[in-house]
């Protein structure tokens, strides 16, 4: 039987949900029967139905053909949250297989869920294109075991590898990317619960860190500004989109959340500790050579994305250097884009 065909389709519907329901995982759910999709469904937005529910809604109140498999990207809760537990419905609606590609880290689940199936009496088949569905649910599960967000560095340099040109005439960004890598930016942008800068970036550029080359939603803003640099009129502090400064000196910034750092504690740390206690699973870093290298040094981040644009600058900042080479290169206008991660990854990754 081709399962793995059938869970192809349960992680297509779960990339639908990108960006919509962090910090909850990307599911994708298949009723088939034979060779014929009966319904089909995936968790669209955060606090709504699960997918296994929609899917069943799609399908209707009929019943379940008793030769019918349910597929599903990532392991049946079997708890209760936001919404009822799906085990129990699978079990309700006289599902007789359940056919899943990972198992859920989540302490509340990790396997319960499939306990509650087997013990009803359903036929359960585990770990079908496994890597392909962790992968698409790195995130949330990095999150759950490592206990930090899932971190992705990002920067853009010129093609002699600086990240802006010495001596800065005003404050803003220097462009190096051409138009269609900033839509695919802000396309990353719009798949992560949060974006990180440093207070160097927000004086020299003034970046606005929101979506609006696409539709989506715009990340958290987060400022590391351990010294309290940073203008109040920056555009990270308009109050167009939720700002959480991370400063070691409370400010008088109205609109704007703020986190202050313990005394004798290491930044990175500490900001990594408070995006997981407010269960932001990914971060996007978008700040300096300065922030970048301390996150490269100290081996925290998962991916990288390198945009090597056309400009010539000469001299400026040098962008970061990765020891290792990348696992795809690929090619947007003039630009080329070099996609690193410290983990292996399956032929599917990166579907842009």
């Amino acid at each position: 039987m081709e399962h793995a065909h059938w869970m192809k389709r349960c992680l297509q519907l779960a990339s639908n949900g990108a960006g919509l329901v962090a910090p909850n995982p990307m599911v994708g759910a298949v009723l088939v029967q034979g060779d014929r999709i009966l319904s089909e469904g995936w968790h669209r937005v955060y606090g709504g139905p699960h997918a296994e529910v929609n899917c069943l809604q799609a399908w209707g109140d009929q019943p379940i053909p008793a030769d019918a498999i349910m597929y599903v990207s990532l392991e049946p809760c079997s708890h209760t949250g936001l919404t009822p537990p799906c085990a129990e419905l699978l079990i309700a609606r006289g599902v007789r297989t359940v056919v899943m590609g990972c198992t859920d880290p989540d302490p509340r689940v990790a396997g319960r869920g499939i306990a509650r199936l087997r013990d009803a009496g359903i036929t359960v088949i585990t770990d079908v294109l496994q890597d392909e569905c962790r992968w698409v649910n790195r995130r949330f599960i990095t999150s759950i075991e490592q206990q930090r967000p899932y971190i992705i560095l990002k920067w853009a340099r010129s093609s002699d590898g600086f990240l802006d040109r010495h001596p800065r005439g005003e404050r803003g960004v220097q462009r190096i990317s051409c138009y269609a890598t900033d839509v695919l930016a802000h396309r990353w942008r719009s798949e992560e619960q949060a974006i990180l800068v440093g207070s160097r970036t927000v004086l020299n550029d003034n970046p606005r860190l929101d979506v609006r080359h696409v539709a989506g939603h715009s990340p958290l803003r987060v400022v590391l500004d351990r010294q309290g640099i940073t203008p109040a009129a920056s555009h990270v502090y308009d109050g167009s989109t939720p700002t959480l400064l991370i400063t070691g000196n409370t400010r008088e910034l109205p609109d704007v959340g703020q986190a202050l750092i313990p005394a004798g504690a290491e930044p990175l740390d500490f900001l990594l500790a408070e995006l997981y206690r407010r269960k932001v699973r990914s971060l996007l870093v978008e700040g300096g050579g300065e922030l970048l290298g301390r996150f490269i040094s100290r081996n925290l981040w998962d991916e990288a994305r390198e945009i090597a644009g056309e400009p010539l600058f000469l001299q400026g900042t040098p962008a970061p250097h990765l020891l290792r080479q990348p696992h795809r290169t690929l090619a947007s206008g003039g630009d080329r884009i070099h996609l690193y991660t410290r983990s292996s990854v399956p032929e599917t990754a990166w579907p842009w």
